[in-house]
């Protein structure tokens, strides 16, 4: 198989948010011509979540210097916790920088793609959404940019399709329906529910009812815009920017690993200072309801950036009696009150620990298994080291089972890496397919879990959205962010098999393995074979040697180039 210009390995990204932007610059860079692109996106534009996180107030709650991708750092961000419009702008940007535009194919969604062994591909199957045409494209390789957040989740509650009025869930937010002097419901108060209600609360003529149905740890979030300084700084003085950034990573980390080792002997210092701010800054009469009882780090901790101050407004009340029905007019709860709403927003997240770890149902590998199946039998969704799974050939997911380093941003920036560097190996050694072997992905899973079920992830004291109903952790990795990019500076490819499909005297297509560990030291060895007679015969003027070294031979060429 010979990957050039005019034949480029073909890669189907199923995604276009800010993933498959990631995942296709990064093939850019690695493989140049040598690569044909294809970016599903189901939607007119990139962007994904932050395309439609239009909620006033949306924005990222990690320091946005962490949320760039790597090689395109900006040094002009506004607020240390950019908005939504910045977010996307920068993505946008990005896409237009790397000419990825003419990649994307727009309203464009993945039906389910099959891995043919004896063509080494997958085929892939697309529907428009607008026009309902169906699609078969034929990709060497696949790749699943769709986030965690890509399948939003409505509650289980009687009569949630029966409400008369609009309703909506904030990651499908809807600018077109107008809240001004209405009386809005909230369901849910973890990150995004708390980020939505301030600015939702603010316009004119809104009353608004927050449902909640636990409390939580709340975090202050400390918000600031960027001094001129700082900017300069950043824009001017070399390496200064991204110094910074490597300090953000370390706090990050450092918070990471605090909250998510369990301790069982008391209440952290974390833990008392922020049930403090929480008594100092919430209304006393919702206390009770907002109160945790359970560890720190048992479920993601949400910033508050006014959400406990908007509590006191006259206009808002917070509730966290149990929803036992929707009805048309309203929202009924189990003390028997029924409060009449005209919007209901749900902010009550997405199906991560099953289908936010990477594209799992209708995706076929060897042998016709669908990966959503083999998941289920083996106890749950699990990958090695978050990017691959066995029977999956050139499959790999940017945000897999366990694959989240400290923050979604700072994972991507990695796993792109690793994933285009793979694609690209697969090319510099003529391999058809990779997939990990059986061996080193039950011994990863096995480490993973054995360190994640004495985290306060896996406390039964409430739930959250990081482990299977089956108490599978699925979602957060036990690295932190540093830890993760060091494990991943190059691909193990001893964890590997690898195969080259090769015709037959028959002319019938074999599969060959491949020793691409083999395969590097050769060419290693030949590479300073090379280099010291060139150097050799450069000392000697031995001219003969060096014109036969360095202008005839093709092949040493191709070696030394590598």
């Amino acid at each position: 198989m010979g990957f050039d210009k005019t034949n480029p390995i073909r890669v189907v990204v199923i995604g276009g948010g800010i993933s498959g932007i990631a995942q296709g610059i990064r093939l850019k860079e690695e493989l140049g011509d040598k690569v044909a692109i294809t970016i599903l996106e189901k939607r007119s534009s990139p962007g994904g979540v932050w395309r439609d996180s239009k909620w006033a107030g949306a924005g990222v709650d990690v320091p946005i210097h962490l949320y760039q991708l790597g090689g395109e750092l900006n040094p002009d961000w506004s607020t240390v916790y950019a908005s939504q419009p910045e977010v996307l702008a920068y993505w946008e940007g990005l896409v237009d920088k790397h000419d990825l535009r003419d990649n994307f194919l727009f309203n464009s969604e993945y039906i389910g793609s099959e891995w043919n062994s004896d063509s080494q591909t997958h085929t892939v199957f697309v529907q428009n959404v607008q026009t309902g045409n169906k699609l078969k494209l034929e990709a060497e390789v696949l790749v699943s940019a769709a986030g965690p957040l890509a399948k939003p989740q409505f509650p289980n509650i009687p009569g949630v399709k029966s409400f008369a009025g609009p309703y909506f869930h904030n990651l499908r937010w809807d600018s077109d329906v107008k809240l001004e002097g209405k009386r809005v419901a909230v369901i849910g108060n973890g990150s995004s529910g708390i980020q939505l209600v301030p600015g939702v609360a603010a316009l004119p003529g809104v009353t608004l009812t927050h449902y909640i149905r636990s409390g939580g740890y709340f975090v202050p979030k400390p918000q600031r815009n960027y001094t001129a300084f700082e900017r300069f700084a950043f824009n001017w003085i070399p390496g200064v920017q991204h110094a910074y950034r490597l300090y953000l990573l370390y706090l990050h980390d450092q918070t990471w690993s605090t909250r998510h080792v369990y301790d069982s002997s008391g209440s952290s210092a974390e833990e008392v200072f922020l049930l403090d701010y929480l008594k100092k800054t919430a209304p006393a009469e919702y206390l009770d309801a907002l109160t945790p009882h359970y560890p720190l780090g048992s479920k993601r901790t949400a910033l508050n950036l006014g959400w406990l101050e908007t509590l006191h407004k006259d206009n808002v009340e917070l509730t966290n009696t149990t929803i036992t029905k929707v009805h048309p007019n309203g929202i009924e709860t189990a003390d028997g009150k029924l409060r009449e709403h005209d919007v209901i927003i749900y902010a009550t997240g997405s199906d991560v620990p099953y289908q936010g770890v990477g594209v799992n149902t209708n995706l076929h590998g060897e042998g016709g298994v669908e990966l959503e199946q083999y998941w289920k039998s083996i106890g749950g969704p699990q990958a090695y080291a978050g990017v691959a799974v066995p029977h999956f050939p050139n499959y790999f997911i940017i945000i897999g089972p366990n694959g989240t380093a400290g923050s979604w941003g700072w994972t991507i920036n990695i796993n792109t890496q690793a994933i285009a560097r793979i694609v690209r190996e697969l090319v510099d050694y003529g391999v058809s397919s990779v997939q990990p072997r059986e061996a080193p992905f039950k011994a990863h899973n096995a480490k993973v879990q054995n360190y994640l079920k004495h985290s306060a992830a896996a406390t039964k004291a409430t739930n959250n959205w990081w482990r299977t109903d089956e108490g599978l952790i699925t979602v957060v990795n036990p690295q932190a962010g540093l830890a993760e990019w060091w494990s991943k500076l190059s691909t193990k490819w001893s964890d590997w098999d690898a195969v080259k499909a090769v015709k037959g005297p028959d002319g019938k297509t074999r599969l060959q393995k491949v020793d691409v560990n083999g395969i590097k030291r050769r060419r290693r060895v030949l590479k300073l074979a090379v280099v010291g007679a060139v150097s050799a015969a450069t000392y000697y003027n031995w001219n003969g040697i060096v014109d036969f070294v360095t202008k005839e031979s093709g092949e040493l060429r191709k070696y030394i180039q590598g």
